[in-house]
């Protein structure tokens, strides 16, 4: 049982969602549960129900109807199974904990809060986004009455909050898009929210977009003077001296870059599962780290970063809005005509893809990769990427045309590590690996 009352009120039940559609009953509903679990006087609920009109002389009468409506409405609870409890001149709804939507998004949002601060901005787009799906509108709409707007704004309030702290989970994960779509909303909606600005001067920078942050530094200097008459305050400004003074922010040091590099070299052997923990524990930070390099330039170790982290998904791992990073990788690499980098980045790319399901995506990939490996006359990369390709079509059910993709591998590769797996692959399949010829009666 879950009483909604971010939005319209509602009851959503265990089948389906019921709405009070007569106003006077909905508007008792909400005023119950604006002060559930309290004893509430029939002549406060007189005064919300009829707010601003002349209530009848039926008008407790009405209320007591009222109540026996949405008692048949709702479903019983506890031992006596009241859920609307009554006394002389008084009414009561009975709530549990975790019944109201309101709580719901506050305990949501608090999690998402501790998962910021443990820097697991991945755990905190989970509880972020769930608590947003919460929102429908105007609390307790058509709940006017002046003396109950506290508690509206308390709950709009709370809704901002949990925008803001989505912003910052979507930057931490890399998905500078949505931050910078979602940060354009809030500072149009309040421009004054100094914060919002930094927020969204953030996500341009780390997605690489200084002018964006630049410009939009402006807006915001220009909204504050106009509406307050005051200059930004001193975060504000540092960001935009650092955009001005600084090329884009420098990506992660050499030594970052190695360590991830030799951790990803130890997934396997005696110390695979250290390096597993190692990966997991960072596994938010890493598509940041990689379009940081990116915004600096650093195409080389953007794609050497991308290589390593793409041996821990393969180990079993996973990170977070990976095909979007790796897509971006790729496109760096062929800008900056990068052939061996974007070979292996497409290869990636191609069975992310294929992970997620985007089969076309991913032959698209597989086949720029060959087409880069044919070129150079790379026939180890070419074999290797005719078998990912393979395993791909296998996933969407073309078992024939995944045997032909392995036996051109083997025909490139005979007797090498990549054969060994074209074999593995050709007898899963249950395909011969030198097909019988038909022959013609002469």
């Amino acid at each position: 049982m879950l009483f909604r009352v971010l939005g319209p009120v509602e009851i959503d039940g265990t089948d389906a969602v019921s709405y009070i559609r007569a106003d006077k009953p909905r508007a008792l509903l909400a005023l119950l549960l604006v002060k559930a679990n309290t004893w509430v006087g029939v002549g406060e609920i007189i005064d919300t129900v009829w707010s601003g009109r002349t209530p009848p002389v039926s008008a407790e009468r009405n209320i007591g109807t009222y109540i026996w409506q949405l008692r048949r409405t709702l479903p019983p609870l506890g031992a006596d199974g009241q859920r609307i409890e009554s006394r002389s001149k008084a009414y009561r709804i009975r709530v549990e904990t975790g019944e109201l939507d309101s709580d719901r998004m506050c305990t949501l949002l608090a999690a998402g809060d501790d998962a910021l601060a443990a820097r697991d901005s991945a755990g905190a787009l989970t509880h972020l986004e769930s608590a947003q799906s919460l929102w429908r509108g105007t609390p307790y709409e058509g709940l006017v009455t002046d003396r109950y707007q506290p508690e509206v704004a308390r709950l709009t309030e709370l809704h901002w909050s949990v925008r803001e702290r989505l912003a910052d989970a979507l930057i931490g994960t890399g998905r500078f898009a949505d931050a910078i779509a979602l940060g354009k909303s809030l500072t149009t909606e309040d421009p004054l929210r100094e914060t919002n600005w930094m927020r969204l001067l953030v996500a341009y920078r780390d997605a690489g977009r200084r002018a964006d942050a630049l410009a939009t530094y402006q807006k915001a200097r220009s909204a504050l003077v106009d509406e307050l008459g005051t200059e930004p305050g001193p975060e504000l400004r540092t960001l935009q001296q650092q955009l001005l003074v600084d090329e884009p922010a420098p990506g992660p040091s050499e030594s970052y870059v190695r360590a991830v590099v030799d951790a990803s070299a130890a997934l396997v052997g005696p110390h695979a599962v250290a390096a597993r923990e190692w990966f997991a524990s960072r596994r938010t930070e890493l598509p940041t780290a990689i379009s940081r390099l990116l915004a600096a330039n650093d195409v080389a170790n953007a794609w050497l970063l991308t290589s390593a982290v793409h041996q821990y998904i393969e180990s079993g791992g996973d990170v977070p809005g990976w095909a979007p990073v790796v897509a971006d990788v790729a496109a760096a690499t062929r800008a900056g005509k990068d052939w061996y980098g974007e070979l292996i980045v497409r290869n990636i790319l191609g069975i992310a893809q294929t992970r997620a399901g985007r089969l076309h995506d991913a032959r698209a990939e597989f086949s720029a990769a060959l087409g880069i490996a044919s070129v150079h006359d790379d026939r180890d990369a070419e074999g290797t990427v005719l078998v990912n390709l393979a395993l791909a079509e296998a996933s969407g059910g073309a078992r024939q045309q995944a045997a032909e993709y392995l036996r051109r591998a083997l025909r490139l590769l005979p007797d090498s590590a990549t054969a060994a797996e074209a074999r593995q692959a050709l007898a899963d399949l249950g395909e011969p690996e030198h097909p019988a010829r038909s022959s013609v009666a002469s």
